[in-house]
């Protein structure tokens, strides 16, 4: 996320950490975003602390597709996803972003050369936090237990020290026991409940969206986003809606094609289907050929009707005679 306003640490983007399964997050501040400077953190924050993940999924930035990173996750063994071109709802961190923004917002406003000292208690908000999709928060997810929050301490300290006592160590064993078979029973629960809440916004999202049956190969629109000329935003209005014609020469998914514009062979990367709608040839103008026996004929048949037509005229035309005729003598000029 970012840029923000530079902190006094030279901060100035937010790399944004989440698990899949339990939706644990994890936020860390940085000053740039390059290739090595983030997989420089997933290496020494993230994976030696909670183990090598079996995918990461990120969005198409250059720091993501880039041979440095996508050589740093195969030696980890680790494989690489990305989520279509805007067309966030298939990335978990979109959503985790949505929610953060607003709270971040408002250090970054009133606190711009320290919220990157804030963020912390951003992350511990997200963690405590009832999650929808999971029913759970994310820290009982993670660890088996909700942390003690402010209120929880009116309650009192737990008990320090190791147990001294046999007593004491079978108690512990048998809260290890329990708190695995609660775990196991927990993520059951969990991975029950995110199938129900992934069917209801599939339902809900089909309701609003029409099918698309699209293959390989076939010729497409593809929606046009706001184009940028020198970081500033050319009005969408100017702009075609759809650009094209597109080819779909890879499907990645379901729903996703890799997707290369025709006229200049530019790949325009993975492409959700709801950014798509089908590309027809248009008409042609010209008017269908006719063969020389077709012309014969109907000149012909336009020979014939003339034909007809002069004599019905001749026909129909009123006879006069032929004769000559005399004037009368009292017009005569020898009558006078």
């Amino acid at each position: 996320m970012g840029p923000f306003p530079t902190t006094s640490r030279q901060k100035r983007f937010l790399l944004v950490v989440v698990d899949y399964f339990t939706h644990w997050v994890e936020l860390f501040p940085v000053h740039t975003t390059t290739s090595i400077n983030i997989a420089q953190i997933l290496i020494n924050e993230v994976f030696t602390r909670y183990g090598m993940p079996v995918y990461v999924l990120s969005d198409n930035g250059p720091q993501f597709i880039s041979y440095l990173f996508r050589n740093f996750c195969e030696t980890l063994g680790i494989q690489q996803k990305f989520t279509a071109n805007y067309h966030p709802q298939t990335n978990l961190t979109g959503r985790i972003n949505r929610t953060l923004k607003p709270m971040l917002a408002i250090f970054a406003e009133s606190q711009p050369r320290s919220w990157d000292k804030e963020v912390s208690k951003l992350a511990f908000a997200l963690r405590t936090a009832v999650n929808e999709a999971t029913g759970e928060t994310p820290a009982f997810l993670m660890f088996g237990r909700d942390p003690k929050i402010p209120l929880d301490l009116i309650v009192g300290e737990p008990t320090e020290g190791p147990p001294t006592t046999t007593i004491e160590s079978i108690q512990i064993n048998e809260y290890r026991n329990n708190l695995i078979h609660n775990l196991r029973c927990t993520y059951d629960l969990v991975r029950e409940h995110s199938e129900v809440k992934k069917i209801s916004q599939k339902t809900k999202y089909d309701k609003h969206t029409s099918l698309r049956q699209l293959n390989v190969g076939d010729l497409v629109w593809v929606a046009n986003v706001t184009p940028q000329i020198g970081g500033m935003s050319i009005n969408r209005k100017l702009q075609p809606k759809y650009q094209g014609p597109c080819r779909l020469i890879e499907q990645l998914g379901p729903s996703t094609f890799m997707v290369q514009r025709i006229s200049d062979g530019v790949n325009l990367g993975v492409t959700n289907v709801d950014r798509m709608k089908r590309y027809f040839e248009p008409m042609s103008n010209e008017q269908p050929s006719t063969s020389a026996s077709d012309t014969s004929e109907t000149e012909q048949e336009s020979t014939e009707s003339g034909q007809s037509h002069t004599t019905q005229k001749q026909a129909d035309r009123k006879r006069t005679s032929s004769r000559q005729r005399k004037l009368p003598v009292r017009y005569s000029i020898n009558s006078y």
